[in-house]
């Protein structure tokens, strides 16, 4: 074996030593983990320029990416990758993984958060085809900062790629020459289980980067460290079914102002939710129930179903379908006779 691959041996042992393996972090934590870090550039001014965002056709978010180098650099990482739909709008993330060496005559290993933001179709639809190699298949330059920054130079502006790391708390950008990143089937399979509705945690990724790349103010959700399962947490309505259903009514008429008539039709609720001191049926509440569901369990749909209004609403259904069952008697045989 040559003297450096001994050494390339070395640098990537230390860095299993240096931090945990990548493949110990559940995609669902990746999935935050890189939320969290969206987030965060989010509200920095020396973050990535929000217009470029807002063009983008494809961002690529790996959080904690592991970089060693002892004359030979290695670094690997687990992350997600979200791109745009027909109609513009962001779809659930897709997990990918990247991979890279490079030569420099420096010593260490550190985590720090890549972020790519792709700036046409052809580069995301080369990553989509399974493996995508940073110069090879697709330019890469490091990208301007500053929350109003442009690409002012010729190379960003021919660049396909622009390319951020975080380090000591800001967003700078980095070269990234030589790594590939490729799809991750098996994080994949592992997140979006058969059968299961788009993962909260998905959703709000989705929320944190449409709001942050709308072109207007950068106002993102809070974003939490862990992600609650089942339904989404919102505050809930008193103990009583008056109070549920005006609750119900405030967020169903909050979502209807976001649809069109056909979407407004579908979502509808039953006409008793409107009526002071009315309630529908359980059977009604449960057929709504399995509308919402729908769309939330379906991945075209998940920019609708990771709307706070969208979540409220179907929220507010579930809680006055469980007061509506609270106040129904059980329906029982005659009870056993006397001594028999």
């Amino acid at each position: 074996m040559t003297q450096a691959g001994r050494i390339g041996i070395a640098v990537v042992a230390a860095l299993v030593c240096a931090a945990p393996s990548a493949a110990q972090v559940s995609p669902e934590q990746t999935v935050i983990n890189a939320t969290n870090v969206l987030a965060q550039t989010a509200g920095m001014q020396s973050g990535i320029p929000q217009n470029l965002l807002a063009e983008a056709q494809g961002i690529v978010i790996v959080p904690n990416m592991i970089r060693g180098a002892f004359v030979i650099g290695v670094q690997h990482g687990r992350g997600v990758l979200l791109v745009r739909g027909p109609d513009g709008s962001w779809q659930p993330p897709q997990m990918v993984q990247i991979t890279g060496g490079s030569l420099g005559y420096q010593i260490g290993v550190q985590s720090t958060d890549l972020i790519l933001v792709f700036r046409t179709p052809q580069s995301v639809a080369n990553l989509l085809r399974g493996t995508l190699k940073i110069g090879v298949d697709a330019s890469a330059a490091a990208g301007p900062v500053g929350r109003q920054a442009s690409a002012a130079t010729d190379l960003p502006l021919q660049a396909e790629i622009l390319s951020y790391s975080r380090a000591r708390g800001a967003f700078l950008g980095v070269s990234i020459d030589g790594s590939s990143i490729s799809l991750d089937p098996a994080a994949q399979a592992a997140y979006y289980l058969p059968g299961q509705p788009v993962p909260p945690s998905a959703a709000q990724l989705i929320q944190v980067l449409t709001a942050y790349s709308s072109g207007g103010p950068a106002v993102v959700p809070p974003v939490q460290p862990t992600v609650a399962t089942g339904p989404p947490v919102v505050p809930q309505a008193p103990g009583n079914v008056e109070a549920a259903r005006q609750q119900l009514d405030a967020a169903s008429r909050q979502l209807a102002a976001q649809l069109d008539n056909q979407w407004r039709q579908y979502l509808a609720l039953p006409p008793e939710v409107y009526l002071p001191n009315q309630s529908p049926n359980l059977q009604a509440l449960e057929q709504t129930i399995a509308r919402y569901e729908a769309v939330a369990g379906q991945p075209q749909y998940a920019t609708l179903a990771a709307r706070l209004e969208f979540q409220q609403t179907l929220q507010g259904l579930w809680r006055l379908a469980e007061l509506q069952q609270g106040t129904q008697q059980l329906r029982l045989p005659p009870p056993p006779m006397a001594g028999r």
